[in-house]
């Protein structure tokens, strides 16, 4: 069988031409219970993780999830309460047909009709006796075709899928495979894997699985009616971002002026605002190349480090209720120290993979007290490190990657010679024991510890493990080798920069979630590799490119750009930067119990500090490893609290605060405005903007109180609430 696809970039639409010889048909094979049934009740949604699929299954009927396990299906579905769901005599009986038809009732409705070629396979299998596959078959491999294609803004692609058989067989299972988008926006995918561009320029993986195997097909749906104007280019981040944005026809937009990139600059490297002074500076500076020195000038500030260990701290799970007060400040000040002295990213995690000793110590010790099961471990190493969400494949076999229950049981095995003691002061202590290869839990095999796709030797050559298990994991996944470690940190830097990785989520990296810019991922992979993994070197350069210092200001390509950094985006301050550009600004600081006055808040290692304005604005309580637990989505409390808190009021009416302070000094109304507007959001006032504060001062009978609307005013403006 052979098909040619055209995807014309004008007309978007993908033509099909089948050309197929058919043979067998008089005497065709029994229909397979692995390869035929189990897909057709999978594109029912049968074996779904909401239905008949999750752990406990539904109403006393499991499937394994999406078809994974077919034995255990057959023996469910055939053997189970007396093989009461089918009837081998009267197949169009059977209680699976009565249910899916909606002819008995059925807790998931009506799923198919009888006239639908799933409802025909199940009744074909079920006529001929509803055996099991005499000779099993094993899927080997799906095709895609085509496997990219270019659409226009409303055009459309009927994708067709190609299963490969462990006989050397081959079928078409478009009607049988699943397929899902991951950019909806940009192109869906219907039931039967036509693809329909969305109106939006972009691009779009579109993941085809049947049964264990998956593959992808690439839709690009590019504009036709830019002018491309090539910018210039700073570094190579800019030349990548470039040459995808002329495929897509999206016109980047500017680069931003002064103000915005230092505001911009400073929250995103130190989580601090600029002073008067500094922005003042800066803003009146003619230096050509101020730009690089002040992001230098900044990499190399203290705030740096403890602004940067504050991420990690949300990251390395380090909570206070868990850990206890000691062992959460010696951790904190580990972080803290790593980022102080810029110590190489590989040398880091190696630290934290192999850590022992006291967790009371200023070490990253304190962290197994947290995670101290072998397959908690793994999956959250997995995902911090390497960006790879394998809890999904503890159950089952990850429904969109490769990777099986015994890959998870096996990458577990590696933390199995992590134990902990009572020290006599009370504390407690990591240290090593006798590690041990974990069973498979369904098959109770011994999976053989070993990193995710890490290869092993033959059987014949003898594999030794240290005795802590965790050095050869240490070794394994800071190998220049391993192909996931150095995408995963340029991934996650990256994206605390943009506030999205070019693979998004920051932490799923698979091949059904594809970067938004593949050739830029790796050359930022190599480019940090270069640099022996200096975490300073590789923000550097994100700082100095364009792309980092584009406008947020839209034109008439780029507007719906999500994906491809053309602009720049508001992005939510977090809540401990937020809280501290609030005292900045009124020049007030925060009183945190048990902290002397004028700590800030970056710096508080506590996060179950009790504060309403931690709680609303989303600190997380580090519960997981993902980035997604920080709440960054504004709502209606915040707003709310902004513009009635006692709490901020107090802070611009204090008689020692910045307004007062302003107001009782020699400087002019004109001066006091700029003052305060420089304080706020690092830029001088508009001539509009001076001339309409003068006019309300000159009417205001009472000069303290307009300037404290000022002050309200502008912490409460967008323009102060986010980084842009």
């Amino acid at each position: 069988m052979r098909k040619r696809c055209s995807s014309a970039l004008l007309t978007g639409l993908c033509s099909l031409i089948l050309v197929s010889a058919v043979s067998g048909s008089d005497n065709p094979s029994p229909t397979s219970f692995s390869t035929e049934v189990i897909p057709a009740l999978t594109k029912l949604g049968c074996n779904s993780g909401g239905c008949h699929g999750k752990a406990e299954g539904q109403n006393g009927f499991r499937l394994s999830v999406f078809g994974f396990d077919a034995d255990a299906d057959f023996e469910a579905l055939a053997k189970q309460n007396r093989g009461r769901r089918i009837n081998r005599m009267m197949p169009e009986a059977s209680l699976i047909l009565g249910k899916a038809t909606g002819r008995v009732p059925h807790g998931g409705g009506r799923r198919t009709g009888t006239d639908s070629e799933h409802y025909r396979t199940i009744l074909r299998w079920l006529s001929e006796g509803a055996t099991f596959d005499t000779e099993p078959l094993t899927v080997t491999a799906v095709e895609v075709q085509p496997a990219n294609a270019v659409l226009a803004l409303d055009g459309s692609c009927q994708l067709r899928a190609i299963a490969f058989f462990s006989n050397g067989t081959q079928r078409d299972v478009t009607d049988t495979a699943e397929f899902q988008s991951n950019a909806e926006s940009v192109a869906a995918v219907s039931h039967d894997g036509r693809v329909q561009a969305k109106g939006l320029p972009g691009e779009a993986a579109v993941l085809v699985r049947f049964l264990k195997e998956m593959a992808v097909c690439h839709v690009t749906v590019p504009r036709t009616d830019t002018d491309f104007k090539s910018p210039p280019v700073h570094n190579f981040i800019d030349k990548f971002v470039w040459n995808k944005l002329q495929q897509l026809g999206i016109q980047p937009a500017e680069i931003t002026d002064d103000a915005t990139f230092l505001r911009r600059v400073f929250l995103d490297t130190i989580g601090t605002l600029p002073t008067t002074n500094e922005a003042r500076t800066f803003l009146t500076s003619k230096q050509p190349d101020k730009r690089q020195e002040l992001i230098g000038q900044l990499l190399n500030r203290e705030e740096y480090g403890v602004y940067q260990s504050l991420k990690w701290a949300d990251l390395l799970r380090l909570d206070s209720n868990a850990l206890g007060p000691q062992s959460s400040v010696g951790f904190n000040r580990w972080l803290r120290k790593q980022f102080r002295e810029n110590r190489p990213y590989d040398e880091f995690v190696r630290d934290i993979l192999t850590a022992k000793g006291s967790t009371q110590a200023e070490s990253p010790a304190a962290l197994y007290l947290t995670l101290n099961e072998p397959k908690e471990l793994g999956s959250s190493m997995s995902q911090l490190f390497l960006g790879i969400r394998i809890e999904c494949a503890e159950c089952h076999h990850h429904p969109f990657e490769k990777w099986s229950q015994g890959d998870f049981y096996a990458f577990a095995g590696l933390f199995t010679s992590v134990a902990n003691k009572t020290l006599p002061n009370g504390a407690k202590a990591i240290m090593v024991k006798a590690g041990n290869d974990l069973k498979h839990p369904r098959t109770q095999e011994v999976t053989t510890a070993k990193g995710l796709g890490e290869l092993l030797t033959p059987d014949d050559v003898p594999r030794t493990l240290p005795d802590d298990r965790r050095e050869h994991l240490a070794d394994w996944i800071t190998s220049e080798s391993n192909p996931y470690f150095s995408r995963a940190i340029v991934n996650r830097v990256w994206s605390s920069y943009f506030n999205r990785g070019l693979v998004d989520p920051v932490d799923d990296l698979r091949a059904t979630n594809p970067a938004s810019n593949e050739e830029l991922l790796a050359a930022l992979a190599e480019h940090i590799q270069q640099n022996r993994f200096d975490l300073k070197v590789l923000t550097r350069t994100i700082l100095e490119s364009r792309t980092y210092q584009l406008s947020h200001q839209k034109n008439e390509s780029n507007g719906d750009d999500t994906q491809n950094f053309s602009r720049a985006d508001f992005r939510p301050v977090p809540a401990e930067v937020l809280l501290d550009a609030i005292c900045q600004a009124t020049d007030v600081p925060e009183k945190f119990n048990g902290w002397p006055l004028g700590a800030r808040a970056i710096e508080v290692w506590d996060n179950r500090m009790p504060s309403y304005f931690f709680r609303i604005f989303g600190r997380p309580t580090r519960t997981t490893v993902c980035a997604c637990e920080r709440g960054d989505a504004p709502s209606i409390s915040q707003a709310l609290h902004l513009l009635n808190s006692p709490e901020i009021n107090d802070k611009i009416r204090d008689s020692h605060g910045r307004v007062r302070r302003l107001l009782d000094s020699e400087l002019s109304p004109g001066e006091v405005v700029d003052e305060m507007f420089l304080s706020t959001v690092s830029r001088f006032p508009t001539q509009l903007e001076r001339e309409l504060m003068l006019q309300a001062v000159d009417r205001s009978p009472d000069r303290r109180e307009i300037f404290e609307d000022l002050m309200w005013t502008l912490l409460n403006m967008k323009e102060f609430l986010f980084n842009h």
